[in-house]
């Protein structure tokens, strides 16, 4: 479908109050819109942004081109993970073997043994790791923020979420993608206390963003930089 020099994607959703826009390096331009939303503003509307979908474009055929320089078929050698300000270095052997194993020296090694050329069976081994990674740094920070701000929840999930950086349910449970095991901590800080205001406010609304000022003044900041954040990723964590 061609809005004014782009190519989008409509996606309808029940939460959405207003028209808005996501670029992604898997979907490319996306116009978020409620539920029997006019789709005849939708052109007037890209026409207006045009030079933020432009930038936003332009980053993910950058993002794109280092996939294919770096594509999904390549193994990390070494992994960074600012969140916790730890690197680890990844090595690969080669074995006969019905399974892919991976082993921590807790020393900042990685040793990935057995069917190696399984790229996708290396790849789930190291998001498994990091999984644990994320639940053993990320669930006691949350817990921490918990304790400062009075604000309870019930339990922790990791996941490997491909838009959204956490999300909580009504039940108490707050997930948080592992790729914030990518981002600074400033950054990771801001998520866990924008999901712990949900617990509170179950909506974007005013009120949900005065809350989230209150233990975060520079919300608006974090989520610009937080855009950005998604053409960091590694091809493996995808």
């Amino acid at each position: 479908m061609a809005g004014p020099h782009f190519d989008y994607q409509i996606r309808e959703s029940p939460r959405a109050k207003y028209m808005s826009l996501r670029v992604t390096i898997d979907r490319g331009l996306e116009v978020v819109v409620p539920r029997g939303f006019n789709r005849s503003l939708i052109p007037h509307f890209l026409r207006d942004k045009q030079e933020w979908v432009a930038a936003a474009l332009s980053k993910v055929h950058a993002a794109r081109q280092r996939r294919r320089i770096e594509p999904v078929q390549t193994l990390p050698t070494e992994i960074l993970l600012p969140a916790l300000g730890r690197q680890w270095g990844v090595e690969y052997e080669r074995k006969a073997s019905s399974t892919i194993r991976l082993t921590d020296d807790g020393q900042g090694r990685i040793r990935i043994v057995g069917p190696i050329e399984d790229l996708a069976g290396c790849h789930a081994v190291l998001q498994n790791w990091a999984r644990r990674q994320g639940f053993n740094a990320l669930n006691p920070w949350l817990r921490r923020l918990s304790a400062e701000t009075g604000i309870a929840f019930v339990k922790t999930a990791i996941r490997c979420q491909k838009s959204r950086w956490g999300s909580c349910s009504s039940s108490g449970t707050i997930s948080l993608n592992l790729k914030l095991l990518f981002v600074e901590p400033d950054l990771v800080r801001y998520v866990l206390i924008h999901e712990l205001c949900h617990m509170r406010e179950m909506n974007h609304s005013s009120r949900f963003w005065r809350l989230v000022g209150q233990y975060y003044p520079e919300f608006r900041t974090a989520r610009r930089r937080l855009k950005e954040a998604w053409y960091q990723m590694p091809a493996w964590a995808e």
